[in-house]
């Protein structure tokens, strides 16, 4: 029967519309739910006024596509354009489902960063069968009429001369049934904005245009912020960790009154707890560099955080030295500018971050043999025929600077597989959550696996202390979480709600900071309030204040500590 419809041609613009009348319907439900909770919200509006109004939604929708369809889809694209729409649109609809996740731009951003990066790993968390039987559902079976269908097209003059005529035709009627009632439609607009982003897949297109606007800006020049800066007290040695947490949340901390112990060990070691504490992003791209960033925090952004000096970089232009140590997806271009680094060989599931620990413990601990030797112990860790990861060993392990700072990238509570974050004696809590589809498990069996990830974290975080201890210089550590999660409040679960309206369980973050007796001794130390509020800003101010730099990016009053 199939065969049968290249019998009868259809033309080109009756398989735009219908397509794109298809998608607006199929996928966008939740926009039409969204307006109709508005409207009965608002009841001053009649009920002719609504009719109308979704009647413009619904015409903008489709004249969206019909557009994109128009303009891009020529005689040997239209079928490939329908095919990527609908499997994007089924993708979208899924994923915002399943997770309550708006597919934008840092998004899809972090996906890219995710391909380009051979991050494989995290990509297959977000795969299951459900999303593969929604593709075939409502993408694969919708496609296959037209695949058998043969596409009339008129002379490529009129051709041509049709698309711009529909194009215009579609945009005079917008226009027009908008100005009918201008005073009230845009008022409605106003007032529901926002919604937008509840168009599928219209928004995440939109996202997909800036993100290759931005790309295409001419990159900016390098700013140097401190040409300068200096190490006060010379003499002395010290040692950093810096342990960028994942996706934890402060609510799920012993440490704040949680009422699973899931910090059985912190709780033992003489900490900081800083229970208000929030992020300045809600995916990773956005919230590492924020973290390292020394610039004006309100006019903070991913290419100013990657075109100028961060905190590494002065730490290693004042004459420190900096490791860098990756389990997670990418430093996210802050150790870019020559730092030394270490990849961890990872399969995404059971490297755990204990593994940062062991080449921690021997960079700090295991003095005795040399570097070499030292570096054949680990090689089930890390690559070492890779010479940048070989190199960056030898050289930090090597290195006779009297500041020394080490950044663990961990993976910490990185979901949807929770419980592929942790080594099974730390599942301590259960029934936990063994999907990577949380709809699937009950609140509880979600809650025990993403708690066993924060029990995990926990021991991660003291085994480091537990080394500087035994290093006995003069040493810190200090633990903040890139940004938080969601665990299905409100429907959302996963992260990466715009930091500007995000839940609080995406952006309140544990924030821990440990200083060792011998730093304590030979200086004289106060603290910041546990209870302050405080922001990823915080952080690297923070971080030169206790390895003692003097540079002109350092703001006193954003520092946690006072050295007097």
């Amino acid at each position: 029967m199939l065969n049968k419809l290249k019998n009868y041609p259809i033309s080109f613009s009756k398989i735009i519309f219908g397509y794109s009348i298809f998608i607006a319907f199929i996928f966008n439900s939740d926009l039409i739910e969204k307006l109709d909770k508005y409207f009965l919200s608002s009841p001053s509006h009649s009920s002719v006024f609504e009719i109308y109004f979704f009647f413009i939604i619904w015409s903008a929708l489709v004249f969206f596509l019909s557009i994109l369809l128009f303009i891009l889809g020529g005689r040997y694209l239209l079928k490939p354009l329908v095919l990527i729409l609908l499997l994007s649109a089924t993708m979208i609809s899924y994923y915002k489902q399943t997770y309550g996740i708006q597919v934008e731009q840092d998004i899809i951003e972090s996906l890219l960063d995710a391909i380009t990066e051979g991050n494989t790993g995290e990509i297959k968390d977000l795969l299951h069968i459900k999303l593969f039987t929604s593709i075939v559902l409502t993408a694969v079976i919708p496609f296959i009429p037209l695949w058998f269908i043969k596409i009339h097209y008129p002379s490529l003059i009129r051709e041509c001369v049709l698309r711009l005529s529909w194009v215009a035709g579609m945009l005079i009627f917008l226009v027009v049934m908008i100005a009918i009632n201008y005073k009230d439609t845009s008022l409605t607009i106003r007032d529901t904005r926002g919604i937008n982003k509840e168009a599928i897949p219209h928004y995440a297109i939109s996202s997909i245009f800036s993100i290759v606007k931005k790309s295409l800006k001419t990159k900016p020049q390098y700013v140097t912020l401190d040409n300068n800066p200096v190490i006060l007290s010379p003499e002395q040695e010290i040692v950093g960790i810096i342990v960028v947490g994942e996706t934890a949340r402060a609510d799920r901390m012993s440490l704040n009154g949680y009422n699973k112990k899931t910090n059985p060990l912190l709780e033992k070691q003489q900490i900081i707890n800083y229970t208000e504490a929030y992020s300045c992003g809600t995916v990773t791209k956005i919230s590492v560099p924020c973290m390292f960033f020394l610039g004006d925090y309100n006019s903070f952004s991913e290419t100013k955080a990657r075109y100028q000096q961060n905190l590494l970089n002065i730490v290693e232009k004042a004459g420190g030295d900096v490791l860098w140590l990756e389990n997670n997806s990418s430093c996210k271009n802050v150790c870019e500018n020559g730092t030394k680094r270490i990849d961890i060989i990872t399969d995404a599931e059971n490297t755990y971050d204990e593994v940062l620990v062991k080449i921690t413990e021997d960079i700090l601990l295991n003095n005795k043999t040399s570097a070499d030797n030292s570096l054949n112990s680990i090689k089930k860790y890390i690559d070492i025929s890779r010479s940048d990861n070989a190199s960056s060993f030898v050289n930090f392990k090597n290195s006779k600077k009297k500041r020394s700072l080490i950044v663990l990238h961990t993976m910490g509570s990185h979901g949807p597989k929770y419980h592929k974050r942790f080594p099974k004696e730390f599942e301590k809590f259960k029934p936990s959550c063994k999907t990577n589809n949380p709809q699937e498990c009950t609140q509880e069996e979600l809650s025990n696996a993403f708690d066993n990830t924060i029990l995990y974290t926990d021991f991660v975080v003291d085994s480091l202390i537990e080394i500087l201890k035994k290093q006995n210089k003069q040493s810190f550590l200090i633990y903040a979480s890139d940004h938080g999660e969601s665990l299905g409040e409100y429907g959302l679960y996963l992260h990466g709600v715009p930091v500007s309206f995000a839940p609080k369980e995406q952006v309140h973050i544990p924030w821990v900071i440990w200083y060792s007796d011998k730093y304590k001794k030979n200086n004289k130390i106060s603290f910041a309030k546990s209870e302050e509020k405080i922001t990823h800003e915080f952080f690297p101010h923070t971080i030169l204040k206790s390895l003692k730099i003097k540079s002109t990016t350092l703001k006193e009053e954003k520092s946690l500590i006072r050295l007097n």
